[in-house]
């Protein structure tokens, strides 16, 4: 079981907004589009998602967090799997001398350990997934509004976000991605997203 490889395939894919999903989608392109043939003037814009969450502090601060803490339980399920190393070879090397049933409960032990070595690698990848979706709605919603008010002030038709498996082509969209990082930087900072309610917080 390769753990260091796991996580650090882990981190190496976690750029946050990569998989925005079907939320941010909606928020960008879900806005009502005109009758094309009753419009003069038909103007599409685009925003590139990953860079906005990416470029924006918000968004640094959210991956540097998600980052320290993949790094710190690494380190910690690391010393789980040399423990677990160590028992093996153990077995390995005194299985010979031991008795069936001393063998057996030998065995037992080391698969025990192993599950439970996995299942906490497993959570604790499902809770940093759900980390970096809560912070990534987090800041989609407030792309969302600012690509709706930039996007009046153009008199575009559209916006579509530039990474969306739906967009094959556009004809010389106007790319609004630097301007929504620009106004970005200008909003209130956001509370942290976090996975506790604040009720359970003030305990």
């Amino acid at each position: 079981m390769k753990l260091n490889k796991a996580f650090k395939a882990l981190a190496g894919k976690m750029t946050i907004g990569m998989a925005v999903g079907m939320t941010v989608g909606m928020a960008l392109s879900g806005h009502a589009l005109p009758a094309l043939a009753d419009t003069g003037s038909v103007k599409f814009g685009v925003v590139d998602m990953q860079q906005v969450i990416l470029t924006v502090e918000e968004g640094k601060t959210a991956r540097a967090q998600l980052e320290a803490e993949i790094k710190a339980k690494e380190s910690e399920l690391g010393k789980q799997k040399e423990e677990l190393d160590k028992l093996n070879n153990e077995w390995k090397n005194q299985a010979a001398l031991l008795s069936e049933d001393a063998r057996m409960k030998k065995q037992q032990e080391f698969q025990e350990k192993f599950m439970t070595l996995r299942n906490a690698e497993m959570e604790f990848q499902a809770n940093i997934k759900r980390k970096e979706q809560k912070a990534t709605q987090q800041i989609a919603m407030k792309v969302a509004q600012l690509v709706d008010r930039i996007a009046k002030g153009k008199k575009l038709t559209g916006v579509f976000e530039t990474n969306s498996a739906g967009l094959l082509y556009l004809d010389s969209p106007v790319d609004l991605t630097q301007e929504v990082i620009s106004e970005y930087g200008k909003l209130p900072a956001s509370k942290p997203a976090t996975d506790k309610p604040e009720a359970e917080k003030k305990k």
